[in-house]
Formats: structure tokens, C-alpha cells, sequence
């Protein structure tokens, strides 16, 4: 047995992992410097064990070479996983798994089948949905049965699963007529500043006057901008009764819906990281059609 089967296994499954000496040092808490010296024949403190197989999505077992035995439920391996982060955490660190999942686990570019872009971290100046935007990391992954999209980051991390149906995505879209109604409301002057202040404040009936001061927009046209968003599906509208008669009050249809709604159209206005995807799709291309003509050579 070797002396140094710790070190060789953490080099074998950072490798793996694609991570660097430095990225899997950070999630230990140690230096570059340390994990070097682990791989060459030093011994972590066993209290940096667990966070290293953490890092490396092994148990601690495996860094002992003890590979072998029966195989895990990884459903409730997640479960038990996400149950010991604190609950005001866990959407974020299941949205970063994911993330993760897709670059070392879904698609490698080591095999032909899946692509993947790794598009370079943008700075986002421009106020968001949310406020300021930071630093995103883009990542699209696709296969022949559907593709992954997912960002990143320290304040708004997100994923998106589309599995390609067996009849193809058209089957489950809206009529052309229906998408036209809802971006047609979407342009109306007032429409977009109602529909922030509505996701804002999320939960509650609003009348039109409260919305128009609010959004800063006038009330002919704020009323008109809640009408269509209510035809389009984006808001409910229901009657309440005043003093002075009965008024109309509005609230969100679905908040669900209208954030990734607004968050996709972001990405695909901004299109950071398509031109990457292409070339690394149009890389692939080449590197088989050259492969197959070095086949055919021999």
C-alpha cells in the first residue's frame, strides 16, 4: 500500500473534479501551498477532512481508498445534504450545485456528446429587477435531449432544466397571437414600471392611483398598462367596494412566472456568451469531422 494514499487519492479526485490546487485549498481553508504538500506526500489535519471530500463530492472513505461498497440513495444523499444547510440558504446552494453539476457532471469537454460555454464574468452596471446587478458567470450546457442554463453569483444565482419533449418544445409554447398580446401589453408606456412595482411589492391589491404614484408614470396610462397586463394573463384584477363605488384593484397573477419571464428576456437581450457557444459547437464540428478523416485515412 502506498504511504502516501491520502495525497494520491485528493490529487486523483481534484483532478477529476477539474479543480485546481488554489480552488480546492479555499474550500479547505488552507493554502495553495498546503494541498501541494498533501499530494506529494503530506497528510491533512483529519478536521479538513470532511470539507475536503465535501469539495470533492467523495466521502471520506474514498480519500482512504475505501471505494468500494453499497451503492448510495443519492436522493436522500441531497435531502440530507440540503437539511444541513440553514434554511435561508438552501435555494442558493442547491442553484449552485446544479451549476456545478453542469460543468463537471452533465457535460465535460472531454467527451463529444454534450457542449458547454464558459463565458466570462460580465460586470452588470445596469440596475436590475432586483437592484444593482454584480458579476455573472453564464453557463450553457446541451445535449441531444435538452439543455441547461445557469448563472452564478454572489446576490442572484439561478438554473434553468429544459428537456427537449419527445414531440419537440413548439408543442408546449403559446399561440404566435397570444405572445403578441402579452409583448404588445409588455410596451405599453406605464406597463413595465407597474409590473416592477407590483413584483416588489408582491403580495397585496393595489388601485391604479396607489400603482401610478408609485411607478411615476400618469394615471390614464397606468390604467391602460394594468388592462392589457390583465388580459395577458400577468395580473388578476378584482372589485372592491368604496365609499365612492366600486374600484378596481390589481395584484401580480403569478410572481413565479413574471420573474423568470423577466430574468430569461435579460439573458436573451444581452446574449453574453452565444458567440463562445458557437465556436466551441463549431470547435466540436471540426475536431470530429477531422478525426473521421483520419479514420478513414488509416
Amino acid at each position: 500500500m502506498s504511504t502516501n494514499l491520502i495525497g494520491e487519492q485528493i490529487a486523483k479526485y481534484r483532478k477529476a473534479a477539474g479543480l485546481t490546487q488554489e480552488e480546492l485549498g479555499r474550500a479547505a481553508g488552507v493554502s495553495t501551498q498546503a494541498v501541494s504538500r498533501w499530494e506529494c506526500g503530506g497528510t491533512p489535519d483529519v478536521t479538513l477532512l470532511p470539507a475536503i471530500a465535501d469539495r470533492l463530492h467523495v466521502t471520506v472513505d474514498a480519500l482512504f481508498g475505501r471505494e468500494s461498497g453499497p451503492a448510495k440513495d443519492m436522493s436522500n444523499e441531497l435531502i440530507q445534504w440540503l437539511r444541513s444547510i440553514p434554511e435561508k440558504d438552501r435555494l442558493t446552494g442547491l442553484t449552485r450545485l446544479l451549476w456545478e453539476a453542469a460543468i463537471y457532471g452533465v457535460s465535460d469537454p472531454l467527451f463529444d456528446a454534450p457542449w458547454i460555454a464558459y463565458p466570462e464574468k460580465a460586470e452588470l452596471d445596469k440596475p436590475g429587477l432586483f437592484g444593482q446587478g454584480k458579476a455573472l458567470m453564464r453557463t450553457i450546457t446541451g445535449t441531444d435531449s435538452g439543455y441547461l442554463l445557469g448563472v452564478g453569483a454572489e446576490d442572484y444565482s439561478y438554473f434553468g432544466v429544459f428537456p427537449e419533449p419527445e414531440a419537440g418544445y413548439e408543442k408546449y409554447l403559446l399561440a404566435d397571437e397570444e405572445y403578441r398580446s402579452l409583448f404588445a401589453a409588455l410596451a405599453l408606456p406605464g406597463a413595465m414600471e407597474a409590473l416592477r412595482y407590483l413584483c416588489r411589492s408582491r403580495d397585496g391589491l393595489y388601485a391604479p392611483a396607489v400603482v401610478a404614484d408609485a411607478a411615476a408614470v400618469p394615471l390614464p396610462e397606468t390604467e391602460r398598462a394594468l388592462e392589457a397586463l390583465t388580459k395577458a394573463h400577468l395580473l388578476v384584477r378584482e372589485q372592491i367596494t368604496m365609499p365612492e363605488g366600486p374600484v378596481s384593484v390589481y395584484a401580480l397573477r403569478d410572481f413565479s412566472g413574471v420573474v423568470p419571464l423577466l430574468t430569461f428576456a435579460r439573458w436573451a437581450w444581452q446574449g453574453h456568451g452565444m458567440n463562445l457557444m458557437g465556436n466551441l459547437m463549431r470547435e466540436k464540428c471540426f475536431e470530429k469531422g477531422a478525426a473521421r478523416d483520419e479514420a478513414e485515412k488509416a
